[in-house]
């Protein structure tokens, strides 16, 4: 394709663009091919002088998003494909749109990413939907990297309670503030989105009473009251209570995401002690060798507590907000356990009765 030679258009990667000036800066915004019945009209409408061009900056995510949907790439992908992806390329541009294209890291796409973990399904394909816009931004010449290609994509399945030893360890080894956090959970079974909005103010006689929100499922809420344990209450006297929220940052602010929680339990994963459980308990085949724990599990243990309690399904499901349904899936490992005890009880209760038996003269019976 030659050079093409009209006034204010400009060439980039086989692609046009009109470069204006608006509020002294250069502002080039995407053309229509030469050879499309709509490129006339457009560049028309953008050589007037009084066109007011509303819309994100070159170079931000917002703008690199709505460039990519106009791409041969994009148009290429089948309808289900730019439905399904195209959802994720809008929360993109409505969340972090106003960032610059040359400004994302892997440490802030983690952050990013960690927003979705309680719905790690939601997290892996939002980051391959960001995966995409960096390639585009790789051939525009934006970037030279894609960061996306060294964050994990997040475990999918069961999310498993911890077991017992794991969760001594981590207790032990935890700093103060991470502690509570999965005391929190623990004794609440809530959703670490839950967790960091609870307010000293939600606590009425001992029992912790709020709105809990599925982000999940557009925003749905439950209203929910946990009796909250002599344990949850003894940790919680042992911080200062410099925040409304039971948990805060450093600074003593309230935590305004779930990353800095999930960043802190990576670290805590991965400190030695820990990992010498996490390896104890792998050699005793105790948990598969691929095993992850994450706060969700946290929702799993208090469920089967409550249910070792002997509290109902309904009422065990008020309690953390779920369906009964729901409590009889996450506790059917616990019931087992419990219908197990039950059986060696009965057995090792009884008597084991003697066999005789009668010899004839023979020696034969």
């Amino acid at each position: 394709m030659g050079r093409l030679a009209v006034k204010n258009v400009t060439e980039r990667a086989g692609l046009l663009y009109f470069r204006r000036k608006i509020a002294g800066k250069d502002v080039y915004i995407r053309l229509p091919a030469v050879d499309s019945p709509d490129f006339a009209a457009e560049y028309a409408r953008l050589s007037k002088p009084e066109t007011v061009i509303v819309g994100p900056a070159r170079g931000t995510l917002g703008w690199l998003v709505a460039d990519y949907r106009a791409s041969p790439e994009w148009k290429a992908k089948g309808l289900k494909t730019r439905e399904n992806q195209g959802r994720y390329l809008q929360l993109i541009a409505t969340v972090h749109g106003h960032r610059t294209v040359a400004g994302v890291r892997p440490v802030s796409l983690f952050k990013m990413r960690d927003e979705y973990a309680d719905t790690p399904g939601k997290a892996n394909v939002w980051l391959s939907a960001f995966g995409s816009l960096m390639r585009h931004a790789i051939k525009l010449g934006l970037r030279d990297d894609n960061p996306c290609d060294k964050i994990p994509i997040l475990a999918i399945g069961e999310h498993e309670p911890w077991p017992a030893d794991l969760l001594a360890v981590c207790l032990a080894e935890a700093t103060p503030m991470t502690r509570l956090a999965i005391v929190t959970g623990l004794c609440s079974g809530q959703r670490v989105s839950d967790c960091v909005r609870m307010q000293y103010g939600w606590i009425t006689a001992g029992i912790m009473e709020f709105t809990q929100v599925k982000k999940r499922k557009g925003g749905m809420t439950k209203d929910v009251a946990v009796p909250m344990h002599p344990f949850w209450l003894e940790e919680l006297a042992k911080l200062p209570r410099r925040s409304v929220t039971l948990l805060y940052e450093r600074s003593g602010a309230p935590f305004k995401t779930t990353a800095a929680i999930q960043e802190r339990l990576r670290k805590l994963m991965s400190e030695p002690a820990v990992q010498e459980v996490i390896a104890d308990l792998i050699a005793r085949e105790m948990i598969l060798e691929d095993a992850s724990f994450s706060f969700h599990g946290l929702r799993k243990n208090a469920c089967c507590y409550l249910v070792e309690c002997g509290i109902n399904d309904s009422e065990i499901g008020e309690i953390l907000g779920m369906s009964p349904e729901m409590v009889r899936h996450y506790s059917k490992r616990a019931r087992a356990l419990m219908v197990a005890r039950g059986a060696a009880d009965r057995m090792t209760g009884g008597k084991i009765t003697p066999i005789t038996f009668k010899l004839d003269q023979t020696g034969v019976r």
